[in-house]
């Protein structure tokens, strides 16, 4: 049993990796804005307080799940993106290299520029949006300050929400439940992955770290399936027995900040520590909306 600091376990993926560490570490979770009963407040961007938590806290291990992952939102306000994902990222690794802990970095496949996938894990980065400069220069700064971290690059999530546009694949249930013609990006290519099935591979990572095994470097985690934003709500629709329709594919790129083409992530290194375990889509996603009923009924709406 090791002692575990989660930031961002408020979020989509932090939820995850706190349920699923918790079985068998004990995990302290820290949050912001949604910060509750059992969740420690810090400001990430507040370096004075991130090295007194750190301190307070005295993990072996850290999971910096925080970050602002919205690419829309990350160019609209570029000096809270920076500040998030690559400052507090810093300050995050100095408080950790002071009391000895061992940090998993999560990074994005939106390093990537996306034009010659598959990505193998030391495939050169060039990121077209500024979320993937600043996640990026939050992985150099983590692979400078402590060289025996692990940066871990992961797709498009989903999972269990309290509210769907937690998700940027089932918050794709709003449009679903709109019922106006209206068309959906179907010129991107993801890989829509479910944070338990990542969260049990952070748990082997994290396992695998505690036994005295070198997890150092650039990892990748993606499920299998390859599918554009339509044929996930097309996917979601058959799931929850709705028609689809109404929603027309788009060939041509819809978002406002640039997005690559096609990110698909190899990942070998995880494979070949027998952590690569993921799910089909239509059952990890139906699991996340059985799960999410709150978020489901006021869709729509």
């Amino acid at each position: 049993m090791a002692n575990i600091m989660v930031t961002g376990a408020t979020g989509l993926l932090g939820r995850a990796v706190v349920r699923a560490l918790s079985a068998s570490h004990t995990v302290t979770g820290t949050g912001f804005s949604r910060a509750a009963e059992g969740i420690i407040r810090l400001d990430l961007t507040d370096a004075d307080a991130v090295a007194t938590a750190v301190a307070d806290i005295a993990p072996q291990v850290i999971v910096h799940c925080a970050a602002e992952r919205r690419p829309d939102v990350s160019a609209q306000n570029p000096d809270a993106a920076k500040a998030l994902n690559l400052s507090a990222t810093e300050a995050l690794c100095q408080a950790a290299r002071a009391c000895g802990a061992w940090l998993i970095y999560i990074s994005t496949d939106y390093v990537f520029d996306g034009t010659e996938p598959p990505y193998s894990e030391d495939a050169a980065p060039n990121p077209v949006n500024f979320y993937g400069e600043t996640k990026l220069l939050g992985e150099k700064a983590t692979a400078s300050l402590m060289p025996d971290a692990a940066i871990l690059r992961l797709p498009i999530l989903y999972g269990e929400v309290e509210r769907l546009n937690e998700s940027a694949v089932l918050v794709l249930i709003e449009q679903l439940l709109d019922y106006q013609k209206q068309g959906v990006d179907d010129w991107a290519i993801r890989r829509p992955t479910s944070t338990a099935d990542i969260a049990d591979a952070i748990n082997g990572m994290i396992g695998k770290h505690l036994e005295g095994e070198q997890i150092s470097g650039i990892y990748h985690f993606s499920a299998a399936e390859t599918m554009t934003k339509h044929g996930m709500i097309v996917a979601l629709a058959q799931i929850l027995g709705k028609d689809s329709g109404h929603l027309i594919a788009q060939s041509s790129p819809t978002d406002t900040a640039r997005r690559p083409r096609d990110c698909t992530l190899s990942c070998r290194r995880l494979e070949a520590l027998g952590l690569l375990k993921t799910r089909p889509f239509n059952v990890a996603a139906a699991e996340a909306l059985a799960a999410s009923p709150a978020a489901l009924a006021n869709a729509g709406h």
